[in-house]
């Protein structure tokens, strides 16, 4: 199956932290709201995807699909921009679900990171403006798809969060796509002082090195810009997603060519005794706090 079909047919995808949260019990509320729609003064409509599952919105297959879905509806319609946020105090995202990971088998882990990997792909190749509209931690897989957009918004002072890609301190190497990436957002000596050691950021700190566009003191702050800029937008739609879709063509094309290799080599990485003992290990000290 060729890799564009792989990522029009998927089924769910991952990403591993060290700061996950333990899910206690499964949870049968939406995990993401409906997408609502605002009209422009300038024409068109700002669609905005708000992720709510309870536990911090830990990305499973189920909320990868909710989110999958949502990118239906924003497809769909006459969008000039996305923001993606959270209703979940203290998080944007505390990434991937550990527990989905451990032991798992090679269809299972096939179908998580497929999952994952479309949905990033189809933020990224949005033709209009996007922005993450991030208050709280934004850790593994939430930082992931928070880079998926074109911009980055995080509060400061409403509590303290962490932004970042943690991947290696439960034993996984960052994925070359998702490295370079990072080295466009921010710098070739950024990426190579943070990822290998899974590193996670202040804002103030990853606003500094280009991973987050601007900060703000408050929720509210940070909101009221980002309405009122898409408000202010008055430029051509044509011209505008033409000029995105050529910005992003470059990424876009090598993202689909090592697709295959890199779900791949990710199998071999995920499946080795160490990581799943490092992921076991994570578990293990995660339900010992829960019960603390």
């Amino acid at each position: 199956m060729s890799t564009l079909v792989r990522l029009r047919h998927a089924s769910v995808a991952c990403r591993v932290h060290a700061h996950t949260v333990l899910q206690r019990r499964p949870l049968t509320a939406p995990t993401v709201t409906p997408v609502a729609f605002a009209k422009l003064d300038g024409g068109g409509q700002l669609a905005q995807i708000t992720l709510q599952n309870p536990r911090a919105n830990l990305f499973d297959h189920r909320s990868l699909q909710a989110l999958d879905a949502a990118m239906d509806a924003v497809e769909s319609s006459d969008v000039r921009g996305l923001v993606l946020r959270s209703a979940v105090p203290g998080f944007f995202s505390a990434g991937f679900s550990l527990p989905a990971l451990h032991r798992v088998d090679r269809s299972g882990f096939e179908g998580l990171w497929v999952l994952g990997k479309r949905v990033f792909r189809r933020i990224y190749a949005l033709p209009v403006p996007s922005v993450a509209a991030i208050d709280g931690h934004a850790l593994g897989l939430g930082c992931v798809m928070a880079m998926a957009c074109q911009r980055r918004f995080m509060v400061t002072a409403d509590r303290p969060a962490l932004i970042g890609l943690n991947e290696v301190a439960v034993g996984m190497p960052v994925p070359e796509w998702l490295a370079t990436r990072f080295r466009d957002l921010t710098s070739n000596a950024a990426a190579e002082a943070l990822l290998p050691s899974g590193a996670t950021l202040s804002p103030e700190r990853a606003h500094a090195i280009g991973l987050v566009d601007q900060v703000f003191a408050s929720g509210d702050a940070m909101h009221a810009a980002i309405q009122a800029e898409f408000q202010q937008t008055k430029v051509s739609s044509f011209a505008q997603q033409q000029t995105i879709r050529g910005l992003r063509r470059q990424f876009l094309d090598y993202f689909d060519a090592c697709f295959d290799q890199d779900t791949e080599q990710f199998w071999h990485a995920i499946s080795s005794a160490e990581t799943q003992t490092a992921i076991g290990q994570a578990l293990a000290q995660l339900k010992a706090k829960s019960k603390s």
